[in-house]
């Protein structure tokens, strides 16, 4: 878990993304979530077709985080065992 610097408590959740390629492909993606408003961090390895992403919210900010990467073009499913723990 990160905290903000207004001291609420952001979780993290990782995705995997099967079809990211390439460095551009990575730099759109990060473009796309950090337009979110309740991003605070994304870490995309394009490599490892991992994104990370710290943010503030539950549930429905997740889904619109899922809804991002696909608008963007991407397949995502969270990491195994890198699951949110939202309250």
């Amino acid at each position: 878990m990160l905290t903000a610097r207004m001291g609420a408590t952001m979780p993290d959740v990782t995705f995997l993304i099967s079809d990211l390629a390439g460095a551009e492909q990575a730099e759109n993606l990060e473009r796309a979530l950090t337009r979110l408003e309740f991003v605070d961090l994304v870490n995309v390895d394009s490599e490892k077709g991992l994104v990370a992403v710290s943010y503030e919210g539950g549930e429905a900010e997740l889904g619109r985080i899922g809804g991002a990467i696909e608008e963007a073009g991407h397949v995502a499913e969270p990491s195994p065992g890198a699951a949110p723990d939202v309250d």
